[in-house]
C-alpha cells in the first residue's frame, strides 16, 4: 500500500513527465470480491501499476483495458461478472459483479491533482466527482474541496440513459504516534505501513529507537517524554499510542496528549496501572470525560498475551476507529 498523499504526488509527476496515466476505481460492488468501493489503483504508460484493487483476474482484465484507454486517450466504465464457476476457474473463492471506472487523466489534470495535493497536505478531505455523457463518451474529472459538496457517505454512484456520476471522499488516514519502541511496539510497527496506516516513533532511549527496529517509520524522534509536545505536531486527526517502558513515562506522556486531544489514545494498562494512571490525572485537574476518553486497556479483547498478540488487538482497534 502507499500513503494517499503519495499516491497523488505519484500521478502528479506522471503528468509533469507527459505520461498519461488511468486511475481505476472501484465504484461499485455486488457480491464477493477482493476490495470494496473505495479501492483505488493507478495504472501508468507500461502497465505497472501503483496501489491495488485487489490483484487478481479482477486487476488483470481491469489493467488489460486500461492500456488500451491509454491507446486511445479516453475513460470508461466496465462491468466484470465473475459467477462462482469462473470465479473458482481463476482462483476467487465465489464470484461477484464488480463496476470498475477506468479514469484517463493526462497533462491537462495536472490542476486538478494539484488540487487534491494541496488538501491533503493542509489535512483536508476532497471529493473527487467523475460524470459522464453517452452520446459524447466525456468523463469530466474534478477535485472538490469537502466543503463544496457535502457527501453523506463515503461514495455515489448514478447512472442514467444519457451518462453518469460518481462522486467519492477522500481523506489522509490517521498517523499512529507510538510512545515506546519496545518488543511490542516493533509488532505493531510491522502490521501498519500494510494497512495504509504511517507512524511515528517517540522514544527516550536510542538503542530503541532506530531504523533496524522501525525501518518503515516516517520519523523517528529521540526525546525526553516531557517534552515531546514541543518537537512533534500531531493532529486531532491522528492516533497515538502510549506502551513505554513503566507506569510513569505512559502517565507523563498521557498528560500531554489530553491537552493535544488527538482522535485515539490509547494506553496498555492492567487494573492497577488503570487505577493509578486515572488518580494521577485527576490529581492534576482532568475531569472525568477526560480521563474516559483513554483507552486503557488498549485494543480489542482477543485473550491476547504474546507482544505480537497484543499488537493485533491494538491494530485491530486501530483499524475500527478509522473506520468510524
Amino acid at each position: 500500500m502507499i500513503r494517499l498523499k503519495n499516491f497523488w504526488q505519484k500521478i502528479k509527476a506522471e503528468l509533469l513527465a507527459e505520461k498519461d496515466v488511468v486511475l481505476a476505481l472501484i465504484v461499485e460492488k455486488k457480491g464477493s470480491a477482493p476490495r470494496g468501493v473505495g479501492a483505488h489503483m493507478l495504472i501508468l504508460q507500461d502497465g505497472t501499476t501503483v496501489d491495488t484493487i485487489g490483484g487478481g483476474i479482477l486487476e488483470h482484465l481491469s489493467v488489460e483495458k486500461a492500456k488500451v484507454n491509454l491507446v486511445q486517450k479516453k475513460s470508461s466504465i466496465e462491468d466484470f461478472s465473475l459467477n462462482n464457476k469462473t470465479a473458482a476457474q481463476i482462483g476467487m473463492v465465489c464470484g461477484g459483479q464488480i463496476k470498475v471506472l477506468l479514469q484517463y487523466l493526462n497533462k491537462k489534470d495536472l490542476p486538478q491533482i494539484e488540487t487534491a495535493i494541496n488538501l491533503l497536505e493542509n489535512g483536508q478531505k476532497f471529493i473527487v466527482k467523475i460524470a459522464w455523457k453517452n452520446q459524447m463518451n466525456e468523463f469530466d474529472f474534478t477535485i472538490l474541496a469537502k466543503e463544496d459538496k457535502e457527501l453523506k457517505h463515503k461514495s455515489s454512484l448514478e447512472i442514467n440513459a444519457d451518462g453518469g456520476m460518481y462522486l467519492e471522499k477522500f481523506k489522509q488516514n490517521p498517523t499512529v504516534y507510538l510512545f515506546g519502541g519496545g518488543y511490542v511496539a516493533q509488532e505493531v510497527a510491522k502490521l501498519l505501513p500494510d494497512l495504509e496506516f504511517d507512524y511515528v516513533v517517540i522514544e527516550e532511549r536510542s538503542e530503541f529507537a532506530n531504523e533496524k527496529y522501525f525501518p518503515k517509520a516516517r520519523d523517528i524522534i529521540i526525546t525526553q517524554y516531557e517534552d515531546f509536545s514541543s518537537k512533534v505536531k500531531i493532529a486531532k486527526t491522528d492516533f497515538a499510542v502510549a506502551i513505554t517502558s513503566g507506569h510513569e513515562k505512559d502517565t507523563i506522556v498521557l498528560e500531554q496528549l489530553l491537552k493535544i486531544k488527538p482522535a485515539y489514545i490509547g494506553a496498555i494498562g492492567s487494573r492497577h496501572k488503570k487505577a493509578y494512571v486515572e488518580k494521577y490525572l485527576q490529581q492534576h485537574g482532568f475531569d472525568e470525560a477526560q480521563i474516559k476518553s483513554i483507552v486503557m486497556p488498549i485494543g480489542i479483547d482477543i485473550k491476547a498475551e504474546t507482544p505480537a498478540e497484543i499488537a493485533i488487538s491494538i491494530v485491530a482497534q486501530l483499524i475500527q476507529k478509522r473506520a468510524q
